[in-house]
C-alpha cells in the first residue's frame, strides 16, 4: 500500500525452514488476491456519521466495483467515521472514530482487524477498550474523539495518531503512549496531552515506521518507530517548513518529505531522505502550495518522475483544498500549476473529500470530490480517476454515487 506496505512477520522463534523474521503462513504480496489484489484499489467512506457508518469500495483489477463489501463478508458495518486502514502480514486494520452513533446503525467498534483477502472480521475493539495511562497525571485516558490515522508493523505493533502515537498491542489489549511523539500542554490540573506527530504520509520500511512531526509543538524532522519500543527510536531535523504536508517515496526507496509555512502559500519544501545512512540526500523547492488542507493524508502522492499535489487556500482559522492539480518534476526542478482543473470534468467537483493519491504502478491518480459537506447531508460523490501517463494527465474513469466523504483511498 501506499503508506503501509506489506511486511513479513516477526516471529520469536522462526521455523529452520524459512528464514529469519517471516511467516510461511503469510503470503507475499504477489500472491494475495481478493481484496488484497495488488492490482485493486479500495476506498474508505468516512460516511455520514449522524446517519451512517464507514464503510470500504473495491475497485477490482478488471475494473469491477463492489460497493460495501466489509459490511457483506462480515453481515455487519464498520465503526462509525471512518479514519484510515492499514495492511500488515495478510490483515487489514481498520480505524474509526466512533465517538458518535449512527442512529439505530450497530457497528465494529473503533478497531478492526480483517482478513486482507476476505476482509472478515477477526478482531474488534471498542473505544472503552482504547485507554492508556497518562504520563503525568498517571491515570487512565481515552484516545481522542478526532484520531488521525493508523500505521501498522505487526498485530503486536499497531500505531495510532492520537494523543501522540499510541502503540496498541492486539494480543493483549495494552496501549501505551509513545515518548517522544507529544507534549504536555495546559501544565497544571490538565496536563494535556498533545500529539506532535503527523499521520501524512506515514511509511513502513524494513519493519520500522517513519512520520514526520511539526506544527506549534515542534520543529519538523523526521521520527523512527520500532517494533516493542515506547520510545521514538531516531530524530532527524528537517529546516525549512513548521508545517507537514505529507510523505512519499520515490522509485528507489528514499523517502521524501513535505513540509511548508502557512504565510508562505506559495512555497513548499521537499527534503530526500535516506533511512539508511539516516541522512537527508536532497532538497528542493516547490514553487506553490503543498497544503494538505485538513486531511490526514499525505498531501504530496508520487507517479513517475512528478509529485503530485493540489495544495490548500490556507489561513490561521480555515482551509478548503483546490480544486485544481498541480505537479512538481523531481528531474528537473519545474513546478506546474494547475494542469487539471477537476470541475471542467466533474461540475459537483466543489470539494475535494481528501489529498488525491496515485497509484505508481499503474500511472492512475484518484481524485475523491463531493458537491458538499454538511451534517446530515450525503452529497453527490464522484471518484475521478486520471492516467498520467499522458500530458497532460486525462480523466478515464468516472465512479458516481457510490463513496461518502472519502477519507482514504488505497491501491493495493
Amino acid at each position: 500500500m501506499t503508506a503501509a506496505m506489506l511486511i513479513a512477520a516477526c516471529t520469536d522463534n522462526p521455523s529452520p525452514d524459512t528464514p529469519e523474521g517471516e511467516d510461511p503462513d503469510v503470503p507475499p504480496v504477489s500472491g494475495l488476491t481478493g481484496y488484497a489484489d495488488p492490482e485493486g484499489v479500495l476506498l474508505l467512506s468516512g460516511g455520514e456519521y449522524t446517519m451512517e457508518n464507514a464503510f470500504l469500495t473495491f475497485i477490482a483489477p478488471d475494473g469491477t466495483l463492489e460497493n460495501r463489501v466489509y459490511a457483506s463478508a462480515n453481515a455487519s458495518e464498520l465503526g462509525n467515521d471512518g479514519v484510515g486502514m492499514s495492511m500488515s502480514e495478510g490483515k487489514q486494520y481498520i480505524l474509526c472514530n466512533d465517538w458518535r452513533k449512527a442512529e439505530g446503525k450497530e457497528n465494529n467498534g473503533l478497531l478492526i482487524v480483517a482478513d486482507a483477502q476476505t476482509l472478515r472480521k477477526e478482531q474488534s475493539f471498542s473505544r472503552a477498550q482504547m485507554t492508556f495511562r497518562h504520563p503525568v497525571n498517571g491515570t487512565m485516558e481515552e484516545v481522542d474523539e478526532s484520531l488521525g490515522g493508523i500505521a501498522v508493523l505487526d498485530s503486536r505493533n499497531v500505531f495510532i495518531f492520537a494523543q501522540g502515537v499510541l502503540r496498541f498491542d492486539c494480543s493483549t489489549g495494552g496501549l501505551s503512549l509513545v515518548e517522544g511523539s507529544y507534549e504536555i500542554g495546559n501544565m497544571g490540573t490538565a496536563n494535556t496531552v498533545e500529539s506532535t506527530v503527523s499521520p501524512r504520509g506515514a511509511t513502513i520500511v524494513d519493519g520500522r515506521m517513519y512520520a514526520l512531526t511539526g506544527g506549534f509543538w515542534s520543529s519538523t524532522a523526521l521520527l523512527e518507530f520500532s517494533k516493542g519500543e515506547d520510545a521514538v527510536s531516531r530524530r532527524l531535523e528537517l529546516g525549512k517548513g513548521d508545517l507537514v504536508s505529507g510523505m512519499c517515496r520515490t522509485e528507489d526507496g528514499t523517502l521524501v518529505a513535505a513540509t511548508y509555512y502557512r504565510s508562505r502559500p506559495n512555497s513548499g519544501f521537499l527534503y530526500f531522505i535516506d533511512v539508511e545512512s539516516w541522512s537527508i540526500v536532497d532538497q528542493k523547492t516547490v514553487t506553490a502550495s503543498i497544503s494538505p488542507g485538513t486531511h490526514s493524508n499525505s498531501g504530496i502522492t508520487r507517479i513517475g518522475d512528478y509529485i503530485y499535489f493540489t495544495g490548500a487556500d490556507e489561513s490561521e482559522f480555515a482551509s478548503s483544498l483546490k480544486t485544481t492539480l498541480s505537479r512538481f518534476s523531481i528531474g528537473t526542478g519545474r513546478t506546474e500549476k494547475d494542469i487539471v482543473d477537476f470541475r471542467a470534468d466533474e461540475p459537483d467537483a466543489n470539494i475535494l473529500d481528501c489529498n488525491v493519491t496515485g497509484d505508481p504502478d499503474s500511472g492512475l491518480l484518484y481524485v475523491a470530490v463531493s458537491q458538499e459537506n454538511m451534517e446530515g447531508v450525503v452529497p453527490q460523490s464522484h471518484i475521478l480517476v486520471y492516467d498520467c501517463s499522458v500530458d497532460p494527465p486525462q480523466l478515464v474513469r468516472k465512479i458516481s454515487g457510490l463513496t461518502h466523504y472519502v477519507t482514504g483511498i488505497y491501491p493495493m
